[in-house]
């Protein structure tokens, strides 16, 4: 009788151990999944523009921008505030939600916040205070050394600006194997609306204590707009930019991002968006994700916000592969992206999600869970 016993514990056991293993996101399935950060609701209509960092414990902490209820809620100038929340399943599900900043008197809003966890273990936020009127901007810059239990400001990195400064949905902020830290951005003189960009990149060789400015980046049309990073194994550095010009267009720096090659096409096909450039971890080869819908002159962003998609580059960005379509639902729209992986090499890729496109009543901040073996 012990025989069967235990071969019943062994079969249990492998049950219960298979069913560990596809938690926690080891299992060999492509299968995507969505989960919801942030919800609309009446009184906050809209959240979006995520960016995540790990915490001690196994924890994740997600930071979003929220509009609020009142005068031009859920559009580009209305009311927001910086918020977070906790994830300690590897962003299945999302809790503890916390102001961190609010908006100043007089301002316009703060957007578009980033985070980022460097080598030596302090958390990096950073917020952008835009002021009455959308032509000018103060970038802020806050650091915590306590697993972000509180934030310490430091000097901004840039103050009051002379027309808007800004980064818009692919808000970043990165730590270079230098040390270095750097921040994407475009803008120009005028209104946010209007004004015709350049993009480029403030850097800090002393922990955020001062910056530096980049060359410049023009493009004709509305002009490069909000860039993404990433750091390629020779430790030169690729940038992929939202334009008008029919897709992403690609920049390229051999200093760490303090010269600018000039921008060319991808070879991707897309409307004006904004991109999520990442290097896969482990690995020489780059993943993009964007908007690859058909380029479409006549229309106000210059063709849809679908399907979200997902391409690898094995080259070092000289040409691309598409994956395939992580969201295809052609009446909505999705931006705003930023991608984390995890110590298991899962993709936590967060987006905006608006049905349909371009309503700003009821925007969602959701994610998808990306397997590491889709990349491959």
């Amino acid at each position: 009788m012990i025989e069967p016993v235990m071969m019943k514990i062994r079969f249990c056991f492998f049950t219960f151990a298979l069913a560990l293993f596809n938690t926690l996101g080891y299992a060999d399935d492509k299968e995507i999944r969505h989960v919801v950060i942030e919800p609309a609701t009446v009184n906050t209509p809209r959240s979006d523009t995520a960016a995540i960092a790990p915490l001690s414990g196994g924890r994740l902490m997600v930071v979003y921008h929220k509009y609020h209820r009142g005068k031009d809620a859920g559009r580009d100038h209305g009311v927001c505030t910086i918020w977070s929340k906790i994830s300690t399943d590897n962003g299945s599900s999302w809790h503890s939600p916390r102001k961190l900043v609010d908006v100043a008197e007089g301002d316009m809003n703060v957007q578009a916040p980033a985070l980022l966890r460097t080598r030596d273990g302090e958390l990096f936020l950073i917020a952008l205070r835009a002021h009455k009127g959308g032509d000018s901007s103060t970038m802020c810059v806050f650091v915590s050394k306590d697993e972000a239990n509180t934030f310490e400001e430091l000097t901004p990195i840039w103050k009051n600006s002379q027309g808007q400064l800004l980064q818009g949905g692919t808000s970043c902020i990165m730590e270079l194997s230098n040390g270095r830290l750097l921040l994407p951005f475009h803008g120009g003189i005028g209104n946010q609306w209007s004004q015709k960009n350049s993009a480029g990149c403030y850097f800090s060789d002393n922990k955020g204590k001062t910056w530096n400015r980049s060359s410049m980046i023009d493009l004709s049309k509305r002009g490069a707009m909000e860039a993404s990073i990433a750091q390629l194994a020779d430790n030169s550095l690729l940038m992929t930019l939202r334009t008008q010009l029919g897709g992403p267009y690609i920049a390229r720096s051999k200093d760490n991002g303090k010269t600018w090659s000039e921008a060319t096409f991808s070879g991707l096909e897309g409307g004006e968006s904004g991109t999520c450039l990442r290097r896969l971890p482990e690995s020489d080869r780059v993943v993009l994700f964007w908007n690859n819908s058909k380029f479409n002159s006549e229309h106000h962003h210059f063709g849809e916000r679908t399907p979200l998609s997902a391409a690898v580059s094995n080259d070092n960005g000289k040409t691309w592969r598409k994956l395939g379509d992580i969201c295809d639902n052609l009446k909505a729209e999705y931006t705003n992206l930023d991608c984390f992986f995890t110590e298991n090499g899962d993709a936590i890729l967060t987006y905006m999600y608006a049905e349909p496109a371009w309503n700003r009543k009821a925007i969602h901040l959701k994610a998808a869970l990306i397997p590491k073996i889709y990349f491959k």
